[in-house]
């Protein structure tokens, strides 16, 4: 039932907007009474946040699998580890993920929906920032590189490939994927240790 209200309002939000979708049309495409709708979620700010977090619940799972087994290639890892993270982001509409990112940025519903959002984006934040840690202590990243500062600018080129896909039309999954790949290589020239000649 949980997954019906929220896959009911998902196609709602990605085809009118979330501040054109009413509670009652939920109700009616989940075919649910409005009251079993607000029994399970209160708003549909609530509604978003709950699809955005059982997103980032299996991103998470999907992406400790990955911290299990890194390898020994950062570059490899990280990519392995976004190719997780843009499976669930490009299985939303566009316009879906039009939706969230407007609420994040433009603060639609307030400043705690943009708190919750950004909460969730640090725990991906925090996956990836483990897996920098791990390569950096067994040292395959450049000793003077901190780990965290390296997940921003990673975290900032998946971000900036996701407004592109959200942004263009002819931006499909396989140039996200691609574009994103081949900009974490051009991080990790960078970032990679000196070799010994």
């Amino acid at each position: 039932m949980r997954r019906r209200i929220i896959g009911a309002a998902a196609g709602l939000f990605s085809s009118q907007g979330i501040e054109k979708t009413t509670m009652d049309e939920i109700a009616v495409a989940a075919e649910v009474s409005v009251a079993t709708v607000y029994n399970y979620f209160g708003s549909k700010n609530a509604l978003l946040l709950a699809g955005v977090s059982d997103d980032t619940d299996a991103m998470v799972q999907e992406g400790a699998a990955v911290l299990a087994r890194p390898g020994t290639n950062p570059t490899k890892a990280i990519q392995r580890l976004f190719r997780v993270y843009l499976e669930h982001f490009s299985s939303w509409q566009p316009a879906l993920l039009r939706e969230v990112l407007s609420a994040s940025l433009h603060r639609v519903g307030g400043t705690e929906l943009t708190a919750e959002l950004a909460q969730m984006d640090q725990r991906l934040i925090d996956q990836m920032n483990e897996l920098l840690a791990g390569f950096s202590t067994r040292g395959r990243l450049r000793p003077d590189v901190d780990p965290a500062e390296a997940t921003l600018l990673l975290f900032s080129t998946m971000v900036t490939q996701l407004f592109m896909y959200v942004a263009l039309d002819f931006y499909d999954e396989a140039m996200l994927l691609e574009q994103l790949n081949r900009q974490v290589d051009i991080a990790f020239r960078g970032l990679a240790p000196p070799t010994t000649p």
